[in-house]
């Protein structure tokens, strides 16, 4: 019998892909002669909506309810491509990757697939779940609607949860190791410390000394800093402990408000020496909050280093859209404004409406907040190439601009840059 259900045991491991399984015999005595399969479990039930991925990410959090093993995640699915092969992660809460599974179509049986998993956890803390497929290989998962706050699509959130279960069997607290760089962890080597500005005029932000990684092959990983003066945010760079050789993704650069301040390509070539460096010129103004958003794409790997102590946090971080308990480590390099023109760095007065949003074969941009002037109006892709650009003179009779978007074949999402003297605002438009 013994051998039966240890033979069984590594078949269900190979057939669903669990990568980071590392006890067997331990699965095994866990099922051998118990009426219940879990000690605890918490379960969503009552789908009411469905969640379509293709090429995307589905990050849900959830708390465990006893120190000890997840042993499996129940996910229940509509719909999915016969040829896919779907990822499921389970990550700290500081987007360390814990345990991995995957699943194909032959898995899915009345509309649920069952993940044997081995995730050491820990009473009342609460854990990632992210479940991704590929580009073209649609995956539809249902769920139950509710407040936001737990879920996030490709970084947006959701209101609801997704529907299903996670199973838990309560362990000794003994050697419950694999959620590492949680509470009780310190390190009073880790240093983060703004510096000062330098005789040149320069000072940076930066989180390094590493204590863990968050790892990504098509999710973003985000991270807010505070400007250390007003001046040009001349570069920003995160740590790298991994990246593959063809790896492909976009970095930008956003306000508080949201508003793209940058936007480019990147690849492994722009790593140097364990840092992905990107020079930019943009403006800032010191005590404001920015966000630098790097994301993979084209299934590519990469994995920032991170450090997980508080007392050293710049900024949140977060991974697809959910708040994690580390910052990446990351510098943003800003060279003071010395003219003593304080107001070329205030807020702008320019306000842009793009319309319709999403567009198809024509774009109008309205341009307000200015009475006259001369404004020059650029359609970029996200790899900064400009598509279109024309020029108004803005008066009370005159503030919009159109462009002809039929020659736009790929549909998908554009940067709308506007500029006005010294003022410059970005507007994501989506071209249906």
């Amino acid at each position: 019998m013994n051998k039966f259900y240890s033979t069984l045991a590594a078949l269900a491991v190979f057939t669903t892909g669990n990568l980071l399984a590392q006890d067997a015999s331990a699965l095994t005595n866990g099922l051998e002669g118990t009426a219940s399969a879990y000690d605890c479990s918490y379960e969503v039930k009552d789908a009411n909506q469905t969640i379509l991925l293709n090429g995307s990410t589905a990050t849900q959090i959830f708390t465990a309810c006893t120190d000890g093993k997840l042993m499996e995640v129940t996910l229940n699915i509509k719909a999915l491509n016969d040829r896919g092969t779907y990822t499921v992660e389970v990550r700290s809460m500081n987007g360390l990757v814990l345990d991995i599974a995957r699943f194909k179509k032959g898995q899915v049986v009345d509309g649920k697939v069952v993940l044997p998993m081995e995730t050491h956890v820990k009473s009342g803390l609460r854990y990632i779940l992210n479940v991704s497929s590929d580009n073209g290989f649609e995956l539809s998962l249902r769920a139950k609607h509710g407040p936001m706050g737990t879920l996030t699509i490709d970084g947006s959130p959701y209101r609801g949860k997704l529907v299903g279960e996670f199973g838990f069997k309560t362990v000794e607290a003994t050697g419950l190791s694999n959620d590492e760089g949680r509470a009780g962890q310190t390190n009073d080597d880790v240093t983060f410390i703004p510096t000062d500005k330098s005789a040149n005029g320069l000072c940076y932000n930066s989180v390094s000394d590493h204590t863990g990684r968050i790892a990504t092959s098509g999710e973003t990983i985000g991270q807010t800093f505070t400007a250390c003066a007003t001046g040009t945010l001349k570069q920003i760079s995160y740590q790298i402990q991994h990246i593959d050789a063809d790896f492909v993704g976009r970095i930008s650069v956003k306000d508080a408000r949201n508003n793209t301040l940058f936007i480019q390509d990147v690849s492994a070539r722009n790593v140097r020496n364990g840092e992905l460096v990107v020079p930019m010129s943009e403006k800032v103004r010191e005590g404001a909050e920015y966000k630098i958003v790097l994301k993979s794409i084209r299934g590519t790997r990469l994995a920032v280093l991170a450090n997980d102590n508080p007392a050293d946090a710049l900024g949140t971080c977060t991974f697809n859209g959910t708040e994690l308990e580390t910052n990446a480590c990351f510098s943003a390099l800003v060279k003071e404004n010395r003219n003593n023109t304080p107001s070329a760095f205030s807020e702008t007065d320019l306000k842009v409406t793009a319309y319709p949003n999403p567009f198809e074969n024509e774009l109008g941009i309205r341009i307000d907040g200015i009475e006259e002037g001369k404004v020059i109006v650029q359609l970029l892709d996200f790899a900064g190439n400009v598509l279109r650009a024309d020029m108004i003179n803005v008066n009370p009779d005159n503030k919009v601009i159109n462009f002809n978007t039929d020659d736009l074949n790929d549909v998908g999402f554009y940067s709308l840059r506007v500029v006005h003297g010294d003022e410059v605002t970005h507007t994501t438009v989506i071209k249906h």
